[in-house]
C-alpha cells in the first residue's frame, strides 16, 4: 500500500509516520525539509522568501518521486498535494503575491498534476485533524526558534485552509480521518491500524 500522512505543521506527521512504518516494516518518504536552503530565511522574512520556499519544496519532491521505481510499502510523510496549501496561506496573507500565486497555480496543474496522476496514487490518506490551539501547543513545545516567532493567526489560517483541501481531495482520495487533538498517541496509532486492516487483511490487528 502507497499510504500519506496528511496535516498541519504540529498534527504529529513525523511520529505517526516513524511509528506506522515500524509496524508495517514500511518504507519512510520524508520530507526535505533539511536540505531546503530558504528554510531559514523563508520563516525571517516570508515575503521576499515565499515563491522561492515553495518552488524549491515543489522541485525537490517531484525529484524524490521520479527516482523511486517502486512506491508500494511506503509511508509519505507529507506529500506534494499539500504544498498548495501553504502557497494559499501566503496569498491570503499578503505574505505572497498575485503574479507569484498565479504562476505557481498554473505550473502545478498545468505540470504537477498531470504529473502525479501517471505516476502516483495513494491507496490511503491518513489526515491527522487537529485543532490550531493543540498544534501550536506541539509546536511551541518541541520549541523550533523560527516556528516559535511565527504568529499565531498563520498556523490558524494553514489549518483552515488544510480542511479545505482535505474537503477538495476526499472526492478522488480515501481518506482515514483521526482525531489528532488525542494525546494518547498508541491509541491514535491502533485507530490507523484497525482503519488499514478494513482496506488491506494483510494489515497486522492491534489489539
Amino acid at each position: 500500500m502507497k499510504i500519506a500522512v496528511f496535516g498541519t505543521v504540529g498534527a504529529g506527521k513525523t511520529k505517526v509516520s516513524d511509528e506506522l512504518c515500524k509496524k508495517l516494516n514500511y518504507d519512510l518518504f520524508k520530507e526535505p525539509l533539511e536540505e531546503n536552503p530558504y528554510f531559514n530565511d523563508f520563516y525571517q522574512d516570508m515575503a521576499r522568501f515565499a515563491f522561492k520556499m515553495q518552488i524549491y519544496m515543489l522541485t525537490t519532491r517531484i525529484e524524490q518521486y521520479f527516482n523511486i521505481d517502486n512506491y508500494d510499502n511506503t509511508i509519505f510523510d507529507r506529500t506534494i498535494l499539500e504544498d498548495p496549501v501553504f502557497v494559499r496561506v501566503s496569498h491570503l496573507l499578503n505574505i505572497m503575491n498575485e503574479t507569484d500565486f498565479k504562476v505557481y497555480n498554473r505550473f502545478f496543474q498545468n505540470v504537477i498534476v498531470p504529473i502525479l496522476k501517471k505516476k502516483l496514487g495513494f491507496d490511503v490518506i491518513i489526515y491527522l485533524k487537529v485543532s490550531t490551539t493543540k498544534a501550536v501547543e506541539r509546536i511551541n513545545k518541541r520549541g523550533r526558534q523560527l516556528e516559535l516567532e511565527t504568529p499565531y493567526h498563520y498556523w490558524e489560517k494553514l489549518n483552515e485552509q488544510y480542511e479545505v483541501l482535505y474537503y477538495e481531495l476526499k472526492k478522488d482520495y480515501k481518506f482515514i480521518v483521526v482525531d489528532a487533538d488525542n494525546d494518547d498517541f498508541y491509541e491514535k496509532i491502533n485507530v490507523i491500524m484497525q482503519n488499514l486492516l478494513t482496506l488491506n487483511n494483510k494489515i497486522p490487528y492491534l489489539i
